[in-house]
């Protein structure tokens, strides 16, 4: 007994510095995080502080890098904005072109029908959902894990050194994902300014080919949706689907 009592102690010793590492690099790791935080718009440092966790945060911090100066052009609308978007001629053009779409898709699929997603997706519901889906929180993980590991290089000598900084900056933007994730950082998705559609495929009161990432090839690719969909908003002013993530019910209006 005792002999094991002293094994234990002394493997409790050997990790003891493992331990304390890790915390340490975790701790300089939300340095950085504060650092590239306060280098961003006021708007965009005060969404990355609402963004639960760490590895969450660093994975917008890196789309919020690599947006650039594109930042405060991108960014989403507030309510007061979107409810002034909703009484524009842009947003009747959109109308009137989603109605003209959904027409043309019903003579050429007879007995199915187009529901389209017309509203902004406010900031607050996009940090909901960034804060909540399973698929976001396995790609921040991936990336927290190989931050961490960047940071226990040799040469970060301080979270007070620009140089430092900056290297780490290069590292987020530079990262790329094994598999990328299925919703934007929040405040620069194109849902936020009304300029990405969602279209799902309808057959009465039922829905036959969701917004659902994991129904993709079953219901959207499989049965030809996906090409169909294509067919029908061929001509018009909206762009897709998108590739990465592969969203094929997902379209870039821009007129």
């Amino acid at each position: 007994m005792a002999r094991r009592i002293g094994i234990v102690a002394i493997l409790a010793l050997l990790l003891a510095p493992l331990r304390m590492s890790v915390a340490s690099t975790d701790d300089a790791l939300d340095k950085y995080l504060q650092q590239i935080a306060a280098g961003l718009p006021e708007s965009t440092a005060a969404t990355l502080n609402r963004i639960d966790g760490a590895p969450r945060r660093l994975l917008a911090a890196r789309a919020y890098l690599r947006a650039g100066d594109t930042l405060r052009s991108r960014w989403s609308w507030t309510t007061a904005e979107i409810q002034d978007h909703t009484r524009s001629p842009e947003y009747r053009a959109l109308m009137d072109e989603t109605e003209r779409v959904r027409r043309r898709f019903e003579a050429q699929n007879p007995g199915y029908t187009l529901y389209a997603n017309t509203e902004a997706r406010s900031l607050e519901q996009q940090i909901s959902r960034f804060n909540t889906n399973n698929s976001v929180g396995r790609v921040a993980a991936t990336l927290h894990r190989q931050a961490l590991t960047e940071l226990a290089r040799p040469g970060y000598e301080s979270v007070d050194q620009a140089d430092d900084v900056e290297r780490f900056k290069r590292f987020l933007a530079d990262w790329r994902p094994p598999t990328a994730a299925p919703l934007a950082a929040p405040g620069i998705s194109r849902h936020g300014q009304l300029r990405a559609i969602d279209f799902q495929i309808m057959k009465g009161a039922a829905i036959v080919a969701a917004t659902e990432t994991a129904t993709v090839k079953r219901n959207w690719d499989a049965p030809g949706w996906t090409k169909k969909l294509q067919t029908a908003l061929e001509g018009s002013n909206f762009r897709g689907p998108l590739q990465s993530p592969y969203e094929p019910w997902h379209y870039e209006y821009d007129p």
